[in-house]
């Protein structure tokens, strides 16, 4: 009896030994105090905010951007020396090819813990022997692009519970990030196209589309988890319509031949990943299609002939067909393309829209420019008057509000009265409308100031306009919504660009979409 007692306690014992080891050899997240980093890119529009810590914080939607030369660095301080034995890096687009992995204990003396070559991006998990360090430095060595500078979503260090005592599981600290890991697998697998996801109904001309234009130059950016969260971030701001951007191309205002860009065409799995996550989320979605020239011409000064019109029209359908296959609720059958639109080529407009309407049973509209909705001839064949509304306000920097208020009631008594003179009973929404953050936005706001090196940072002229617009314009039956532009699918840093994120625009903004 004695000796199966004993048995049994030591088998406890043993358990209990085995449970506290495997305790101990357990990986914790070995908590950041403060980063460093060589630079930051300073690209209008397309640079994240300044933020070093972007890369731990636990969002796979801040990142963080060196400039484009060659040994940019980040490095990381725990504070205190901790044991570390394994890194996980999600990169972004901006990728090293080649970078090197430094520790050190003062900040001072480095040693090369690893170099790693030949490297593709996306997601590195690189586990090691344990190393003690206090600092650990990322190196740059090649970019997988020369004219790109490289970039990180996020870093997780993880080490032994044993040797660091005081870190806590991942699963505690970043949850998300820790759920994404065990779905992830470093070589990915190609995706599929998902099944399609139910509308959240159908899109009627008497409800008010509450919208922001989502603007991606980049093939896969719309199946992203920044993609997802950053429709998540506008759904909360009280979004229910999303305008998708679908990029083709042409050479020369004179090329006959439309095609895809392979970087800045967004992919059909990627497309339709958005469309659903839209969809679960209980917003309505336009695909909204722009011909852009690569030599740098406007989309309006494309001159064209039958044959540009036989190739617009091949894609075109494709993405009605898409459109239709998605649930979409509304598709945009171009996007100022004012040279197309004059009397000469109103049968092929005709045309194009009567075949688009046999693969696609949604709404259709035309993005008219400001300057060119009046002169458009085929608006009884479509569901709504679509106008990309950056009409000039005053001719002054820095308006009074009343000033712009003023200027705006003259834009839409202007509609009203063509509305009733063409007795055309569509109703009108502003496919585009936005203002830079920028001083003198209001005079033309057409023109990028992000590009415009003596341009100054105005963020409450930005907002006053689109409050005027709002104020104005919501008084008229005809308005029936609007879609910003412009929201990119991952935080970027724009101080003097159209995104409101993070400005005193989108107050305004989200508490208009919130009483519209």
């Amino acid at each position: 009896m004695k000796k199966n007692l004993l048995l049994s306690l030591l088998f406890i014992f043993g358990l209990i030994s085995i449970v506290s080891c495997a305790q101990d050899n357990e990986l914790v997240y070995l908590k950041v105090d403060s980063v460093s980093v060589s630079s930051f890119d300073t690209y209008p529009e397309w640079a994240p905010p300044p933020e070093p810590k972007a890369t731990i914080d636990g969002s796979l939607i801040t990142r963080w951007s060196s400039n484009y030369t060659d040994e940019q660095w980040i490095c990381f301080d725990f504070g205190i020396p901790k044991v570390l034995r394994k890194i996980i890096i999600f990169w972004e687009n901006a990728y090293a090819v080649d970078y090197d992995i430094l520790v050190s204990l003062d900040n001072q003396n480095w040693q090369t813990l690893l170099s790693l070559k030949e490297q593709d991006g996306g997601l590195d998990e690189i586990e090691f022997a344990p190393v003690k360090t206090r600092f650990v430095k990322l190196l740059g060595v090649k970019r997988v692009k020369p004219e790109w500078g490289i970039s990180i979503w996020e870093t997780l260090f993880l080490g032994q519970k044993a040797d660091n005592p005081e870190d806590k599981p991942l699963s505690e600290v970043y949850p998300n990030l820790a759920d994404k890991l065990t779905q992830k697998e470093k070589v990915a697998v190609e995706p599929v196209m998902e099944e399609p996801q139910a509308s959240p109904g159908v899109l009627t001309t008497e409800e008010f589309q509450k919208g922001v234009v989502y603007t991606s130059w980049g093939k896969a950016e719309l199946g992203s988890e920044a993609s997802d969260q950053t429709l998540e971030y506008l759904q909360g701001l009280g979004v229910r319509n999303i305008a998708i951007m679908i990029i083709l191309v042409q050479d020369t205002i004179q090329e006959k031949a439309i095609s895809i860009d392979p970087k800045d065409t967004v992919e059909d799995k990627a497309l339709a990943h958005s469309i659903n996550k839209a969809h679960s989320l209980g917003m309505k979605v336009m695909l909204k299609s722009h011909v852009d020239v690569k030599t740098g011409e406007w989309r309006g000064e494309i001159i064209p002939s039958e044959e540009w019109f036989a190739s617009y029209k091949s894609f075109l359908v494709h993405y009605a067909q898409l459109a239709s296959r998605y649930n979409i609720e509304l598709f945009s059958v171009g996007t100022e393309l004012s040279n197309t639109t004059i009397p000469r080529w109103q049968g092929l407009w005709d045309e194009l829209i009567k075949e688009i309407r046999q693969v696609f049973p949604g709404r259709l509209v035309y993005c008219a420019n400001w300057d060119e909705y009046k002169d458009v001839g085929f608006w009884d064949k479509l569901d709504f008057i679509g106008i990309d509304a950056y009409f000039p306000l005053t001719a002054k920097k820095d308006p009074a509000k009343e000033e712009l208020i003023s200027a705006w009631q003259k834009n839409a008594s202007g509609i009203d009265v063509w509305l009733k003179e063409k007795k055309l009973d569509r109703p009108v929404i502003f496919t585009e409308i936005g203002y830079c953050s920028a001083d003198g936005t209001n005079i033309q706001p057409w023109v990028a100031f992000a590009d415009i090196p003596q341009a100054t940072i105005d963020q409450q002229e930005q907002s006053d306009s689109l409050e005027a617009m709002l104020i104005v314009c919501s008084g008229y039956p005809w308005f029936k919504g609007f879609y910003w532009w412009n929201y990119f699918p991952q935080e970027r840093w724009s101080p003097l660009g159209y995104t409101i994120r993070g400005k005193k625009a989108e107050e305004i903004f989200s508490a208009w979409l919130k009483k519209l």
